[in-house]
């Protein structure tokens, strides 16, 4: 069923190491978040602690702590070539699913590649990714959780729907987060149309046409009438999560205010 854009929660990117007021985020009406870290190390008991206190901050002014992203970098890549790198990344990023539980999050963020993915290596790369994503979006939806593989610009691994694709098929339990900014070998309303109910939630920002920039929506080369008809008809039922530079809660919803309205005749 279509929804309209104005039904969509508006969400936010909120990262430990460059933390927003949890008070400002609530006078914004921003009513959910993600949680990041990096490139703090969550394993340091001090950065877990960090993230409990965010987390509990965060619900005690109706604030949910929507989705959670998994780092990524050489170390978290779930295409490594490296066998022994491949079994670190699966053990940190199971370790992650006790934390996510633990927080009450359900959905997890993962990059299905670091870069650069070199061009011999990228049929291998993402069969590897593909195995490693099938096994842990497996594991995290016996344990109550949704994990969701991110589209990437440039050469890493999911730059494209076919290569989304590629990544989810046969795998009902893997998601997608859609990233608009990232997407670059079609528009984001043909990826949209192509993925559809795949997308379980989003990262929200602009850019110019060329590489990811991460700006405010309508500052830059995206058509966002377009994408947002495209989220409507694939009857996406999550929230906006606004992954922009420096962000300003009150300046995200006041910005996504003027888009919806600017496109209320959808």
């Amino acid at each position: 069923m279509n929804r309209k854009p104005g039904d969509w929660n508006i969400g936010i990117s909120f990262s430990l190491a460059n933390p927003i007021d949890f008070n400002k985020m609530a006078e914004s009406g921003i009513r959910c978040m993600e949680l990041t870290w990096q490139p703090l190390d969550i394993f340091d008991p001090e950065v877990k602690r960090r993230c409990d206190e965010a987390v509990d901050a965060a619900r005690g002014l109706g604030i949910e702590v929507w989705s959670l992203h998994i780092p990524f970098g050489t170390d978290w890549d779930p295409s490594s070539l490296d066998a022994a790198t491949l079994e670190q990344v699966i053990a940190k990023v199971r370790r992650l699913f006790g934390y996510a539980a633990d927080w009450g999050i359900r959905t997890l963020v993962f990059h299905p590649s670091w870069e650069p993915v070199p061009a011999e290596e990228r049929a291998q790369r993402l069969q590897t990714a593909k195995q490693t994503l099938g096994l842990l979006s497996q594991e995290a939806a016996a344990n109550g959780l949704r994990l969701a593989a991110e589209c990437l610009p440039r050469t890493c691994l999911g730059h494209s729907a076919s290569e989304m694709e590629f990544l989810t098929a046969g795998n009902p339990a893997l998601g997608v987060c859609c990233d608009v900014n990232h997407l670059f070998k079609e528009t984001p309303q043909r990826f949209i149309e192509r993925l559809g109910d795949r997308i379980v939630t989003t990262h929200i920002s602009d850019n110019d046409g060329t590489d990811e920039k991460h700006w405010m929506p309508g500052k830059g080369n995206l058509q966002w009438h377009d994408i947002l008809r495209a989220f409507a008809e694939a009857g996406y039922q999550g929230p906006m999560v606004h992954e922009v530079r420096n962000p300003d809660p009150l300046d995200i919803a006041a910005n996504w205010h003027e888009i919806i309205n600017a496109n209320s005749n959808l």
